[in-house]
């Protein structure tokens, strides 16, 4: 009988955060914002949330938060192909021969998650997209004037608050983010993030949901 996997089990598994460790130590070497247990909890834990509010069985929740907390493991290796490279280290670390079925399901969401030219293929995959792709907090830029580095820390350091709103009823994904416009511009924003927003609609999409985006309480999508 297969065993079950767990988020307790991946979150407290020493190889896996030698892998987060290493992946932020290198990304603070090239000037990047934080990819290490603060972004993995945070996206991990929004995928989650979307899941759960729209009444997704607590078994998917699970492996939403699962895959979703070692989306990165790959930007150890390289930031090239760092989805596919994911999805190996996680086959690595986990044997598909005790853990069954469900490790595929995970993978195939990791291996995924930056090809924006297609659909996430279940919903694990879109609940990943979205608690990746929304986590634009100013908390992740790790130096006072680390935003001068590029336009994308720019913006990163822009942001005050991003919150990600569920309503099942209507069955809307709401995107909600305060920007220091002292900071960077709303057209800024959209220049580094048209498409990762789009990509969060398809992910939406594949939940049977509607995306809206909201920048300083205006309405944009």
């Amino acid at each position: 009988m297969s065993r079950i996997l767990t988020f307790d089990e991946i979150r407290n598994n020493p190889e896996i955060q030698t892998y987060l460790e290493f992946t932020d130590k290198a990304f603070a070497v090239m000037g990047y914002k934080e990819h290490g247990q603060g972004h993995a909890l945070r996206s991990a834990t929004t995928a989650e949330n979307v899941l759960k509010s729209l009444g997704y069985s607590a078994r998917e929740q699970e492996l939403a938060k699962i895959a979703t907390y070692m989306h990165d493991l790959g930007n150890m290796v390289s930031i090239h192909s760092h989805d596919q490279s994911s999805a190996v280290i996680f086959l690595n670390v986990i044997d598909e021969v005790l853990y069954g079925d469900e490790v595929f399901a995970v993978a195939t969401a990791i291996g995924g998650h930056e090809d924006k030219n297609m659909d996430p293929v279940s919903s694990i995959a879109a609940a990943l997209v979205l608690g990746d792709k929304t986590d634009v907090r100013r908390e992740r830029i790790r130096t006072q004037d680390m935003f001068l580095i590029d336009k994308h820390s720019l913006v990163i350091a822009a942001c005050r608050k991003a919150e990600v709103v569920v309503n099942k009823e209507k069955s809307i994904i709401k995107l909600k983010i305060d920007i220091d416009t002292s900071i960077c511009s709303v057209m800024d924003y959209f220049e580094i993030f048209m498409s990762r927003t789009i990509y969060c609609k398809r992910a939406a999409n594949v939940l049977k949901c509607d995306l809206e985006l909201y920048i300083n309480e205006d309405k944009f999508l």
